[in-house]
């Protein structure tokens, strides 16, 4: 199948970041003609992976990735240096490549055996490695800037150090953080595994005509490696892996990662992907057809994500805007709308931002104050330049960014040749349980593919105003921990208070630290359970309860269920104000039990420290130096203080994505073949019943005295009441009977209890009266909040 392509090409920047080249360089190794020595100025670099000698080093005037005729350069010696006589006039203002062929060699991995390319910033010349490479490519996909794109990757990869830096005569860290060596390495190899199992693909023809040339084949190359580095750094830092050989490692890094690696298939989609461009410059982030200048802007959206199962179960997000949203203002910026619908046996909720409904309400410091994303929120876009870039502020500057975007024209294609082709290529955004309905149906004039990258620049502190996102604590006596074997009955670990959840709210940061120690309730091991007939013993002969003495990081592992062993193998990470220096922090992995999910026998992983910054009326704590581990998380953990609460809070890390994408007109095309409601921008996003899903607790009558009325709103439409006390079920009939506002109503079966009120959506607050024949007073206020 063959895509019809928008007849401008792509403007690439650095066309070849990693790839082959030839024994010695091949044809590119012509010296530049010589430059009087007033006239020049000396530039001297290391290239590294291991010191690697007799690598050809240039200055990439026209910006192709090799080292040509005319391009000033030179050959790395022994210990991998290299100093070239740059014109005056080019210094500092083109990337250095570096062609390493096969006969260089590697001071710690021995000769070169797949020829491979890295390049670095033009701003950054002193060292030229697999780390530099991932910045200058981040920079050429993206157009951000150096220091934004070298950010972005530390937080992708977890490194703290400065990807610049010649990590060769860097100690290896010690603390538990990300060995930046280790990483650029394993850059390297899985580069050539791509690059030797793909050969075969040079010459052949990529679906949109174009052959596919070694430069071709090498960015697409590059591009994949940033797509997967997370996966990459999480396998790396695995502790399975880590406990290999490094031989070892190598063939598990890109076994682990071969079902994300390109193949024959995927190749000739990734290489017409970077052949194209986007429409032109008036072309909004949602804008269905291909403009002309000066046009009428038009309701528009792109499908984003769906994940569709059958009719009744589904999920989709749009980007949307109105005309007038679409109508450039002032600063030529445009508006869309964030939508997201999700059905659950055919309850449809309705919400704009993040994961779940109840995330809307989530605040994030926007730079002057603490907000959460409104219904129907506006973000901001430019408009998109010759190249497919464009900026946009999502959220009110909980993030800002960068997209690129390719578009192709699939008008007359059918439905399943183009998903069928999004898929192989790599994009999961868009998931259907059965293709069966789209094989005959095909797209209607002026259908479009969009195929997306984003790079988001800045990411905002953040925190859920859910009940149950508060930090609580037991009493001083309790979070000393101690042993439990020796302490008295009703004593420390052995009182009825450890029996229970903690009650004591954590007000302040300064109470966060006294608080949490990392120092264990120890008991008699090893321990058992028993779940249904069987017996379960820790393979473990110490005993220890960590989880109210240390504070969650988050967890690797996603096991649940009915226990199948005394501990489930995910590992929860977590922190504890201990060590020594200014404000330390300790890292631990430790162990979930299974029949409880409670945290057992951590071992400590590494070191930091804590800093407190005050932003608006808030107080946030961010903790330095995570622990390699955390690399697979897709956030860093925050503490912040506001209005005598301490919460779990989050900041999302810099991870670039990618998805494909279809306008109005193509995704309208393929929602309606599914069954599905066809999407009008034009009408604003509005709230459902099961938009309000979650557990809403309510204290105020003598019936919800102690733990409250726990008021259930199903996601799949099955609504229940509860005692927040000891969760007995209540039978009750709950309505929400205005989605808009929140209001409901609740009558109890036995009909002794009723109550009348709103649910905020955004807030998450619940109010109104009750009756209650059974108490005294028998009616009267009632205050709740989303758990």
């Amino acid at each position: 199948m063959m895509f019809r392509p928008n007849p401008k090409p792509l403007v690439l920047g650095i066309a070849i970041l990693l790839g082959v080249v030839g024994c010695g360089g091949g044809g590119g190794t012509n010296a530049a003609p010589e430059t009087p020595a007033s006239l020049t100025t000396n530039v001297s670099t290391t290239v590294i992976d291991g010191v690697l000698k007799n690598a050809i080093v240039c200055m990439d005037y026209n910006l192709n990735g090799v080292c040509d005729t005319g391009e000033v350069q030179g050959r790395t010696d022994a210990a991998g240096n290299v100093t070239l006589a740059v014109p005056n006039d080019k210094v500092g203002k083109y990337p250095l490549v570096a062609m390493v062929g096969t006969d260089a060699v590697d001071a710690d991995h021995g000769p070169v055996t797949v020829p491979f390319i890295m390049t670095s910033p033009a701003s950054q010349s002193s060292v030229l490695s697999p780390l530099t490479t991932l910045v200058q490519q981040t920079i050429a996909a993206t157009g951000v800037s150096v220091a934004d794109a070298e950010k972005q990757l530390q937080s992708t990869t977890g490194i703290t150090a400065s990807l610049f830096q010649d990590f060769t005569k860097a100690p290896i860290p010690t603390d538990g953080s990300v060995n930046p060596g280790a990483v650029a390495r394993m850059v390297v190899v899985t580069t050539q595994s791509q690059l030797s199992n793909l050969t075969n693909t040079v010459g052949t023809m990529a679906i949109d005509g174009t052959v596919i040339t070694q430069a071709a084949l090498n960015q697409a190359i590059s591009q994949r490696l940033l797509q997967i580095l997370p996966a990459l750094v999480a396998v790396l830092t695995d502790p399975a892996t880590a406990a290999l050989s490094p031989a070892a490692q190598e063939v598990a890094v890109v076994n682990a990662l071969s079902s994300s690696l390109l193949t024959t298939t995927t190749v000739a989609t990734v290489v017409a992907i970077n052949n194209q461009t986007s429409s032109p410059t008036n072309t909004t982030a949602t804008t269905t057809t291909t403009a002309v200048a000066n046009s009428t802007p038009t309701a528009a959206f792109s499908l984003a994500n769906l994940n569709f199962f059958d009719v009744n179960n589904w999920f989709v997000r749009t980007l949307g805007a109105s005309a007038a949203q679409n109508t450039p203002d002032a600063n030529n910026n445009v508006r869309f709308v964030d939508r997201r619908s999700r059905s659950n046996v055919s309850a449809v909720a309705n919400w704009n931002n993040f994961g779940n409904p109840s995330d809307q309400s989530n605040l994030h410091w926007n730079g002057s104050a603490w907000a959460a994303c409104d219904l129907n929120q506006e973000n901001i876009s430019s408009q998109r330049d010759a190249a497919g870039n464009n900026k946009y502020n999502y959220c009110d500057n909980y993030e800002t960014g960068t997209t690129n975007r390719a578009v192709f024209d699939v008008s007359g294609s059918t439905l399943r040749q183009v998903y069928d082709q999004i898929r192989a290529a790599g994009y999961t955004n868009l998931t259907l349980a059965n293709t069966a309905a789209l094989a005959t149906v095909t797209f209607p004039t002026d259908s479009k593919l969009f195929y997306q990258t984003s790079t988001p620049i800045t990411k905002a502190y953040a925190h859920s105003v859910g009940t149950n996102n508060e930090i609580k604590q037991y009493s001083a006596a309790i979070q000393a921990g101690g042993d439990g074997r020796v302490q008295a009955a009703g004593i420390g670990c052995n009182s009825v208070e450890f029996s229970i959840s903690p009650t004591i709210q954590t007000s302040s940061l300064e109470m966060l630290v006294a608080a949490f120690k990392g120092t264990p309730c120890v008991f008699n091991g090893p321990a058992s359970f028993v779940s249904g007939t069987t017996t379960f013993t820790s393979p473990d002969t110490n005993n220890e309860s960590w989880g109210s003495f240390t504070l969650g990081v988050g967890t690797l592992g996603t096991v649940s269920g009915a226990p199948t062993a005394f501990y489930t193998g995910n590992t929860r990470v977590r922190v504890a104000f201990t060590g020594t220096g200014t404000n330390p922090v300790t890292y631990y992995a430790c162990k979930e039990r299974f029949n409880t999910f409670s945290t057992r026998n951590c071992t400590s992983i590494g070191t930091g420290n804590y800093s407190i910054t005050t932003l608006g009326d808030a107080r946030v704590m961010t903790l330095s130096n995570p622990p390699a581990l955390t690399t697979a998380f897709t956030s860093n953990r925050i503490f912040v203080e506001r209005g005598g609460k301490v919460y779990y809070g989050y900041q999302d890390k810099l991870t670039a994505f990618n998805a494909a994408r279809l306008n109005s007109v193509a995704a309208n095309a393929f929602l309606t073949q599914l069954g599905l409601s066809a999407v009008n921008p034009e009408v604003p996003m509005a709230l459902t019943a099961a938009s309000y899903q979650g557990t809403w607790n309510v204290t105020g009558t003598a019936a919800t005295a102690g733990g409250g009325l726990n008021l259930i709103v199903g996601g799949n439409g099955v609504n229940t009441c509860q005692d927040g006390g000891n969760s007995a079920t209540i039978p009750c009939t709950l309505t929400v009977s205005n989605p808009a506002t929140g209001a409901f109503t609740l009558v109890s079966t036995s009909g002794v209890i009723s109550l009348t009120g709103t649910l905020n959506f955004m807030t998450g607050v619940a109010s109104g009266t009750f009756t209650d024949t059974s108490s005294t007073p028998s009616s009267g206020n009632f205050i709740g909040a989303r758990r």
